[in-house]
């Protein structure tokens, strides 16, 4: 049952607004300067093969420094530490900005502006689940990660037609524009209020850095619904195959390949914005456990298709699946996580999402080549079903979560704010 907009909450006022805007110009920005880093480095170098290294080198650092990142957050006001990653973010636009370099001297820049960014989409999940709860009552957290959710996927869908309409007039103008909202979201962030953090801090250590594994293998829900998310991104991504699909069985071009490549972030803003004024708040754990099924048969469904139109909707229904499974999940992970380890936990979710998807992509190319486009489609959706139906009988405690709201989670320590 869904339930509509609390009266109490808007995003339009408080602290949750510029957590809001923080959110919109981090991924906004992101996209912006990818899409001109990544292009402009083709230009400058010709070279297909430095397009692969641009994204080994965004990867290994986000994945090296997703611990240390969840144990940072922890330790120190998110807020704060927004402030630290924009800063960067911005420092990496602003130097592509220098004049007169060399072809050599540009492709270092770019490069390393590709490591900077790499290495601070780390405290990505760490920032972004210790930051809204702490700003959002508990009953409101549903509807709040609705609403950031679908500003990132706004942000993701918006960024690339931006950065080619930017481009076009200049790469400088990518860049510029990148840097202005890194420097917005500093704004952002530096006014969200800041958790007073208890006199005991997380150790330095290895037992303090990999805590979020041990809440997360303890706690029955949390594992279960890290799981279904793994497993649905691992066995059906199917997206990862829409060139191949659009060329040999669609037999469209460029221009409908985009719009294939678009209509998963179609439906999943459009169930987001949905979500945002009609949270699930009854039967969680049972809607989760749909809507990964669902994802799975209209992954089958996609695969059957041999038509433009169908394909499309297929792919927005994906979206859709995805949207609630993420909003189930995520609320989920800021509601059952004591507050002092919201860092390490987020961190974790980070590091299962980033590598699933990586993993993911090899999974699907290999299927593919091995038993052919349409049947390995068809097997990711099946494997997706087969293995989701699985997860909900191991895990019991998941399928029976029913508000979000009152979600229980461990004793956490008293929480005070203060001003940044």
């Amino acid at each position: 049952m869904m339930h509509a907009r609390s009266p109490s909450f808007s995003p339009w006022r408080g602290p949750f607004l510029k957590v809001w805007l923080l959110r919109a110009c981090s991924t906004l920005g992101g996209q912006v300067l990818a899409f001109a880093v990544t292009l402009r480095l083709y230009e400058a170098s010709g070279s297909a093969l430095d397009l692969g290294l641009v994204g080994l080198v965004q990867f290994l650092p986000g994945f090296a420094l997703a611990i240390p990142a969840g144990q940072l957050v922890d330790r120190f006001a998110p807020a704060r530490v927004a402030i630290g990653v924009q800063s960067v973010n911005a420092l990496a636009a602003a130097m592509l900005l220098v004049p007169g370099l060399s072809k050599d001297g540009l492709t270092a820049l770019l490069f390393a502006a590709a490591l900077a960014t790499g290495a601070t989409r780390a405290f990505d999940h760490p920032v972004n689940t210790a930051l809204l709860p702490s700003v959002v009552p508990d009953r409101h957290v549903a509807r709040a990660v609705a609403w950031t959710t679908s500003i990132a996927k706004m942000g993701t869908l918006a960024g690339p037609i931006l950065g080619g309409m930017l481009y076009a007039l200049s790469p400088a103008a990518d860049y510029a524009v990148a840097c202005g909202l890194f420097l917005l979201g500093i704004v952002a962030a530096g006014t969200i209020p800041a958790i007073v953090r208890s006199a005991t801090a997380p150790a330095l250590d290895l037992r303090a850095a990999f805590a979020g594994f041990s809440i997360i293998r303890r706690d029955r829900v949390l594992g279960g619904a890290m799981l279904l998310d793994m497993v649905a991104v691992l066995l059906g991504g199917a997206t990862a195959l829409l060139p191949v699909f659009a060329k040999d069985v669609l037999h469209v071009g460029a221009a409908e390949l985009g719009i294939l490549r678009a209509a998963p972030a179609v439906g999943a803003v459009l169930t987001g914005l949905w979500l945002a004024r009609h949270p699930v708040e009854r039967h969680a754990g049972r809607v989760l456990v749909a809507t990964t099924l669902l994802f799975g048969a209209l992954t089958c469904g996609f695969g059957l298709t041999q038509s433009l139109v169908p394909a499309c909707a297929l792919l927005c229904g994906i979206g859709a699946a995805d949207m609630v499974s993420i909003h189930i999940r995520s609320a989920l992970v800021q509601l059952r996580t004591p507050p002092e380890l919201r860092g390490r936990v987020g961190a974790v979710n980070g590091l299962f999402i980033s590598s699933s998807n990586q993993i993911g992509a090899f999974e699907s190319g290999v299927t593919a080549y091995w038993f052919g486009l349409v049947p390995a489609i068809l097997l990711g959706g099946g494997a997706t079903i087969a293995a989701t139906a699985a997860i909900a009988r191991l895990f019991a405690p998941l399928r029976r979560v029913d508000r979000l709201a009152d979600t229980p989670a461990p004793p956490a320590r008293r929480r005070q704010r203060q001003p940044v």
